[in-house]
């Protein structure tokens, strides 16, 4: 006969989603600070290493952000996205700490569109491939990226390849010799609207931001049109300023 044997929840992961619960109802909002761990080892009655095994839980997932000298808060849920560096959607997520993955729609080799062909400076014959992708964050969809790359420099570029975990600047680096140098990028504000509203998983009408990236490769040859859309809550676009000419 079977039987089912319960394994009992450690108690650390247990309060760590209590805690969880907490700043997902919004009860505990972003930038709240957090007991420290004596004080929540006195007010739970537990260890301290309990308590600290709890918060590293949730740092490890994060919920939660360590600041030197000042505590433990919640982290807010928007990802701080860097307009000024160039680097593909994989590597920002793990230079954030952030986990990610991706859900391939489409993957073909297939004719431009007139806006893709102007962009890229392509001929009437050619044709580019293009990869579509629901980008998720910790398990979330937080955007959709379809990116066209200039097919007739990039032979075979979906073969043997798994764009759900691979990053396609990782690829075109390795097999192709081109290394994304420089970008000319433009951001608008937009309404989810149809299937965009679905595979991001908001009402209609809820606000999104909208990114158009042309690549260049360090010779200064376009090979990659991008155009995403971003959930409007998920997101902090972020660009570093210097002064420019005389300050006045």
């Amino acid at each position: 006969m079977d039987r089912t044997i319960d394994t009992p929840t450690p108690r650390y992961l247990a309060i760590a989603q209590d805690i969880e619960g907490e700043i997902r109802s919004g009860r505990l909002s972003a930038g709240t600070r957090l007991p420290s761990e004596r004080d929540m080892a006195r007010d739970r009655r537990i260890s301290r290493m309990t308590a600290r095994q709890a918060m590293q839980h949730l740092a490890q997932r994060g919920l939660l952000e360590a600041q030197v000298g000042r505590g433990t808060f919640v982290r807010s849920g928007a990802i701080a996205q860097e307009l000024t560096t160039l680097t593909g959607f994989s590597e920002d997520m793990a230079r954030l700490g952030r986990e990610s993955a991706a859900l391939v729609i489409e993957a073909a080799t297939r004719a431009p569109d007139p806006a893709t062909a102007a962009a890229l400076g392509l001929g009437r014959d050619s044709q580019i491939h293009r990869l579509a992708r629901v980008r998720l964050v910790e398990g979330a969809p937080v955007a959709i990226e379809i990116s066209e790359i200039d097919a007739d420099r990039t032979p075979g570029f979906f073969d043997g390849s798994d764009f759900a975990r691979q990053s396609s600047y990782a690829l075109l680096r390795e097999r192709f010799g081109i290394a994304p140098t420089s970008a000319e990028q433009t951001l608008e504000a937009a309404a989810a609207e149809g299937e965009t509203a679905m595979r991001l998983d908001l009402p209609q009408g809820a606000p999104i931001l909208r990114l158009t990236r042309l690549t260049r490769d360090a010779e200064g040859r376009p090979f990659e049109f991008v155009r995403s859309l971003y959930r409007g809550d998920a997101f902090n676009m972020k660009v570093h300023l210097t002064l420019g000419g005389q300050a006045e």
